[in-house]
């Protein structure tokens, strides 16, 4: 009984600790609109390295991810995401519906990349 009791504890002590399970959602940014999204590789010869995959990469995905009320919602949120880390645009873009209503939120994922000089 004592793991038992030592488990509750502790979850209840990561709750209050103020830990989200959830990302974290970012103030839109003025500058967030010069971040190319694009639905496969950006066009033209200019390379290009991996910064992070959104939502997929953190562990907090195994839980939950955020859902959009639209895709372009989802397009503004992850722009807010690649200005934050540095990136330059998002590629592998994708936004899904979370059920098989059309009027169900979307799920939103794509790879922040940065340009090659």
């Amino acid at each position: 009984m004592n793991l038992m009791r030592f488990v509750c504890l502790s979850l209840v002590v990561a709750a209050i600790s103020g830990c989200s399970l959830y990302p974290e959602r970012l103030e839109p940014s003025s500058q967030a609109e010069r971040i190319g999204v694009y639905e496969s590789s950006p066009p033209g010869p200019q390379g290009y390295r991996f910064v992070k995959r959104l939502w997929i990469e953190p562990w907090k995905s195994a839980i939950g991810v955020p859902k959009y009320a639209s895709v372009e919602a989802g397009v503004d949120d992850l722009r807010n995401q690649a200005l934050a880390l540095g990136g330059d645009a998002i590629v592998n873009f994708a936004c899904y519906h979370t059920a098989v209503d059309p009027n169900s939120p979307y799920r939103c994922n794509g790879t922040v990349v940065k340009f090659m000089p």
